[in-house]
């Protein structure tokens, strides 16, 4: 019988257990042999890194591919959707207006008119930037204040939006250092810029108010020099943030107590001083070839008449005297005929504002009737109700025989 070769049970799922004999003939290799265990060591070779350059050219090409559905704006790259909202405006003054009568998809053209530069509109047809009309002297003013805690969409929706020259926004507000607030009141920049958008390709200027009514004290800080500093250095910023054509100034300071009285005597150089400096900051800014910016100064209807404009009642007053030298700082002077208390003292407001207020006090001092602009109102624009048809009488007068005319109104046209 073979012993080493004889399985110690019969049973097979039991270990085979293997003789001396058997364990003597398996072979035992030395661990300190390395060279039976040791493997060879890997060399980096340039060969290697092929997944790496497909890898890099698979993402430069999907970058590539992005960026041009992105440039021709099949995609928004703000929200990364298609995008379908379109902008069409078929006539401006009965007639076709080649600017815009190409569909346009609204985030498209959101985009491309911010590259064109603020006297020009995006022309889709030909997919590029124009520029508008340049200003004449004979152009005529037909302005809007738009005040903005209501929705400026109720604006730019308007189909009688076609016949607006300005829209004056307002109000950005100052504070006691002088400083300007650098977002209009109540809405977001977004909101107001995309409105702005949609103007511009109207050719329709976008001019920010500043001060206000409610604003007015803040204006005394401005006798100040360094406050001066602070107030053109930040008017001028909030301009070019959001590409406003022009400043409004809405100082509504009076004969009041600060004054003693007298506005003229003691706020007038207060106010001349500002405004050369406005002025020249705003000429500084402007880029060569670009159109000057626009400054407009808000007076009082009552500033030209002796006994209404020296009326003093303590801090209630809204009277003061007109100061002459503001008419050569300006472009146009804006007669708030909205703002106007005791209205009916003009007896028939037809005849005597138009055929005498006017012509006998308003123009000998101003001079230029170009510079003159009639604010005309209506609802909530008016401070107090207005004789029927000033709102007409405003604007066929200021567009026939003087610069223009403004509409209050705080929500619609």
């Amino acid at each position: 019988m073979d012993l080493p070769n004889m399985r110690k049970s019969q049973y097979y799922d039991e270990p085979e257990r293997r003789s001396d004999m058997q364990l003597r003939m398996t072979p035992v290799y030395n661990v300190q042999d390395k060279t039976h265990v040791e493997e060879p060591s890997f060399t980096h070779t340039i060969r290697h890194i092929w997944p790496l350059i497909f890898g890099l050219a698979f993402l430069a090409g999907s970058s590539y591919g992005v960026a041009t559905l992105v440039k021709t704006y099949e995609v928004d790259p703000t929200y990364l959707n298609m995008t379908f909202a379109e902008f069409r405006e078929e006539q401006v003054l009965g007639e076709q207006c080649r600017a815009v009568d190409h569909a346009v998809p609204w985030k498209e053209l959101q985009r491309k008119i911010r590259g064109c530069r603020r006297f020009e509109y995006y022309d889709p047809m030909h997919n590029d930037c124009q520029a508008c009309p340049a200003h004449q002297p004979t152009d005529k003013v037909f302005a809007v204040f738009w005040e903005t805690q209501s929705n400026c969409q109720h604006l730019v929706g308007n189909p009688n939006i076609r016949f607006v020259t300005h829209v004056m926004w307002s109000f950005s507000t100052l504070r006691a250092d002088g400083s300007v607030e650098q977002n209009l009141q109540y809405w977001d920049d977004k909101h107001i810029k995309n409105c702005m958008a949609q103007l511009r390709m109207r050719c329709i200027k976008s001019i920010v108010a500043l001060g206000g009514a409610n604003n007015r004290d803040m204006f005394y800080g401005l006798r100040q020099p360094e406050n001066v500093e602070r107030f053109t250095a930040s008017a001028v910023s909030l301009v070019k943030k959001y590409g406003f054509d022009g400043i409004d100034v809405d100082d509504e300071t009076a004969n009041m107590v600060i004054n003693k009285g007298k506005w003229k005597d003691f706020h007038g150089q207060t106010v001349v001083d500002y405004l050369t400096a406005l002025r020249k900051a705003l000429d500084k800014a402007r880029v060569p070839d670009e159109p000057r910016y626009i400054l407009s100064w808000d007076e009082f209807p009552q500033s030209w008449t002796p006994s209404d404009c020296e009326i003093y009642n303590n801090n209630d007053g809204w009277h003061r005297c007109w100061e002459p030298r503001i008419t050569d700082l300006v472009d146009w002077v804006n007669i708030m005929y909205y703002n106007m208390f005791g209205y009916p003292q003009f007896g028939n407001p037809f005849y005597d504002l138009m055929a005498k207020h006017l012509p006998e006090r308003v123009l000998p001092a101003i001079k230029d009737p170009n510079k003159i602009v009639l604010g005309a109102c209506t609802g909530q624009g008016c401070v107090l109700p207005q004789p029927d048809g000033q709102d007409v009488m405003n604007a066929g007068n200021g567009s026939a025989y003087y610069g223009g005319t403004t509409h209050a109104d705080s929500c619609c046209l």
